[in-house]
């Protein structure tokens, strides 16, 4: 385990005066960073936000419209004229060396301290071709560019938690790589993107999103001996425990649709156990970890890796987190569906019955019943959508990992106590009872 160092320099005074580049700055983690530097620490210099460039929406006009967004509004009531701190770069990092211009490159090379690179395609079965040019060439290209960076300081890589899923205790130490990426080359030259060959590739990983972001992750190690390097793996990125909003939450990703089917009635049996673990981590601790991370490993010369996680420290089951959206869906009156109930299986007989009687026959009556009533029917091609999330996620359902964040924990441990409440991120704090509630309200009122 790292020993820190006991610098009196906040995490807030490392940042003043410098300037920091983002990658993935307008997805739900890449906004709640942003914010939480403009916010928390005052005295940092710019923030250069790679943007691609839309059709008829120049990148300047996309930034002002995340800014209009209710997660921005504390920075708004500061007064401050943030904004003027997010220059705004156009590229891609699907692109060759980003599609950056040579002159936003120069300044990037001459002005930049701490790279933050968080986009990546999280489409879990993205075909292997794509995954591969944004997960792992896309880290590549953004390596290259911090390679000529004069002041870099830190490389921060965004990974997953689920990089190492062939293992049932992960630790926050690099794995063997699933496969070369010249290996993987070759098969895509020989195979192209059959399906059935592309399986055997991904050896144990259970979809393109997970074997990339191991490759790419890999390869970040790698390089770490020419560039300080922090890897940050958070497990199923959750709603904001405390910052910027309570609750906040812009997307239906990780847990998040299938919860919400739950409680509204339309998914009433999941693979697996209700004793499985699900580890869930507030976006607002992923953020902080981030920026503390960077912060504090000044100086170290080696790689560091922190699972961003709570199984290990204060765990969650599959079955509480089913119970709360069921309390809540039915407090609020929000299920579709008379008594919604969740069951657990890991038989796919059993799993196939409960699905056909308890969800499609219910289905197709209730379809029935609107077509008499003149309605447009809807609930089978509703639970032709919950079937598609039930192929995609049972993997994770139907098994249990315990993510090890002894690391993450002694990097929290060695902050101040103002730091400690400036950007908390201790998975021990979480108390479950009163966190899925505030989960469960995000989702009713940020996405329904």
């Amino acid at each position: 385990m790292l020993k820190y160092g006991s610098s009196n320099e906040s995490v807030a005074d490392f940042y003043a005066g410098k300037s920091v580049f983002v990658t993935g700055g307008t997805g739900y983690l890449g906004k709640v960073l942003i914010e939480k530097l403009l916010y928390s620490c005052e005295k940092l210099d710019k923030i250069y936000l790679l943007i691609r460039e839309k059709k008829n929406v120049s990148p300047e006009k996309r930034l002002q419209h995340i800014f209009e967004q209710p997660i921005f509004k504390r920075l708004k009531c500061k007064g401050a004229d943030y904004m003027q701190k997010v220059v705004p770069i156009v590229g891609d990092i699907s692109e060759p060396n980003l599609a950056v211009t040579e002159e936003d490159e120069k300044e990037l090379r001459e002005k930049v301290s701490i790279v933050f690179h968080m986009a990546a395609t999280v489409k879990f079965n993205e075909p292997l071709k794509v995954a591969m040019n944004i997960n792992f060439e896309g880290t590549r290209r953004v390596l290259n560019l911090c390679k000529k960076m004069k002041q870099l300081q830190t490389f921060v890589y965004v990974s997953t938690a689920y990089t190492n899923t062939n293992r049932e205790i992960i630790e926050e130490v690099i794995y063997p790589p699933p496969a070369s990426y010249e290996e993987v080359y070759t098969a895509l030259q020989q195979y192209g993107d059959n399906d059935k060959d592309i399986r055997k590739l991904l050896c144990d990983r259970p979809n393109t999103y997970t074997f990339t972001k191991a490759l790419a992750e890999h390869y970040v190690a790698e390089q770490q001996n020419k560039i300080p390097t922090v890897i940050i793996r958070p497990s199923i990125v959750a709603p904001s425990i405390n910052e910027p909003l309570e609750g906040w939450v812009d997307n239906w990703f990780g847990a998040t649709s299938l919860m919400v089917m739950i409680g509204k009635g339309h998914y009433r049996v999941v693979a697996g156990a209700s004793s499985n673990l699900i580890d869930l981590i507030p976006v607002d601790y992923v953020s902080n970890v981030s920026i503390a991370a960077a912060a504090k490993c000044e100086g170290y010369d080696g790689l560091l890796v922190y699972n961003c996680c709570t199984s290990g420290a204060n765990p969650v089951t599959y079955g509480a987190v089913c119970r709360c959206f069921i309390e809540e869906s039915v407090r609020f009156k929000l299920n579709d569906i008379p008594y919604p109930t969740i069951n657990f299986t890991k038989h796919q007989w059993l799993l196939k019955t409960i699905i056909f009687i308890m969800q499609m026959i219910p289905a197709f009556f209730a379809d029935c019943f609107l077509w008499l009533s003149g309605k447009r029917p809807r609930y089978v091609k509703l639970q032709r959508k919950v079937l598609r999330m039930n192929n995609t996620q049972q993997y994770f359902t139907s098994r249990s990992w315990v993510m090890d964040s002894k690391e993450t924990q002694a990097l929290y441990a060695s902050l101040s106590d103002l730091d400690k409440n400036m950007f908390p991120f201790n998975p021990v704090s979480i108390v479950w009872s009163e966190y899925l509630p505030v989960y469960y309200k995000g989702v009713k009122t940020y996405l329904f």
